[in-house]
């Protein structure tokens, strides 16, 4: 009885030992067939602004720069300090961050630094504004002026929107300006449209890349777009001269070209009378004494007696001046003092300036 009872508690004894064994083999097996975990990585889906943000930013050094050349720094000084610190902070935020849209900042900044151009151009012209006033409507432009540049300066101080001073801004250039030109801005408009359109008749002639005129055509074309500058910086006197100067060398160029091809067609039609003539007495000569041989001298049947002009794609070398920021402000410009002026002459007197 004691032997069996020994025999059961091996018998027990083993059994454990047996599955003991067994779980440890499958948790083994388990660990085998267990995969590493894989962590998934998510696409990022965010729009890239990189390339906006620095078409923008392009935008804001060149309206900072306009405004440089107004003087914006001596007349605004600490608002013009305030803008570039703004700008500053999201130009280094580009750098870090270039994907993220600063569409809202940098608009505003833009337009914040085109009122200071404006302000500054109006704070340039104020003085000699005053001091041409002659008229009781004279003296109400002159307040028109005044009271926008004082609200353009409580709204530097209040944090205004970009868009407010803007507003103010351009309401005081254009009263100042109407005062100060009278009438030339308009003159100066006319003198530009007129320069564009001796430019297009140079262009139809092909002014552009003929060899006596190409050279010239640049060089006009250069003084063009410096009286475009000049105009856009209310410099009218030097914006006139400019266009003034740049129309006459289109029309030289165009009357140059037209007369040379007037020139070559005479001597091809002479060439062409020459030959007939040749052909003809050769033809009679032909019946008594016919050549049997090429004589020194006498043309070949198809030779090219004149060259005709050839130009490869003329228009490639058409500069053009009538697109871009620079050329839109000159043409808004010109077509507002033309139209003011037209509305003066129609109505018998009037308000230049819109103060709205």
């Amino acid at each position: 009885m004691k032997v069996n009872r020994i025999a059961i508690a091996f018998g027990i004894l083993a059994a454990f030992t047996f599955a003991s064994c067994k779980s440890t083999d499958v948790e083994a097996a388990d660990d085998k067939n267990e995969q590493p975990a894989v962590e998934e990585t998510k696409e990022d889906d965010s729009e890239d602004f990189s390339e906006a943000n620095k078409a923008l930013i392009e935008k804001a050094e060149a309206a900072r720069l306009r405004a440089v050349e107004a003087k914006a720094p001596t007349y605004y000084a600490d608002f013009f300090k305030a803008t570039d610190g703004s700008f500053s902070g999201v130009k280094d935020k580009f750098a870090a961050e270039p994907k993220n849209d600063y569409s809202a900042e940098l608009n505003e900044i833009i337009v914040r630094f085109d009122s200071m151009q404006k302000a500054s151009l109006a704070q340039a012209l104020k003085t000699k504004a005053a001091t041409m006033a002659e008229s009781d409507l004279d003296a109400s432009i002159l307040k028109v002026g005044e009271e926008a540049l004082s609200n353009y300066d409580s709204l530097c101080a209040s944090s205004g929107s970009g868009k407010e001073l803007l507003a103010q801004a351009e309401i005081a250039l254009k009263a100042y300006d109407s005062l100060v030109n009278k009438g030339f801005t308009a003159m100066v408009g006319r003198e530009r449209k007129a320069a564009i359109a001796a430019k297009k008749d140079a262009e139809s002639v092909k002014c552009q890349v003929a060899k006596r005129t190409k050279d010239s055509y640049v060089k006009a074309t250069e003084v063009f777009k410096k009286a475009e500058s000049a105009y856009t910086y209310r410099n009218n006197e030097a914006a006139y001269n400019g266009y003034k100067s740049a129309k006459e060398s289109y029309i030289t160029m165009f009357e140059t070209v037209k007369k040379d091809r007037a020139d070559a067609e005479a001597a091809l039609e002479k060439a062409k009378q020459a030959k007939l003539e040749a052909e003809k007495f050769a033809a009679e000569t032909d019946e008594t004494n016919p050549l049997t041989e090429k004589v020194a001298g006498i043309e070949d049947e198809n030779a090219v007696l004149l060259e005709q002009d050839s130009f490869a794609n003329p228009e490639d070398s058409v500069i053009d001046v009538e697109s871009g920021e620079l050329a839109e402000t000159a043409a808004k410009i010109a077509d507002e003092a033309i139209a003011a002026e037209n509305s003066a002459d129609n109505a018998d007197g009037g308000s230049v300036v819109d103060a709205k």
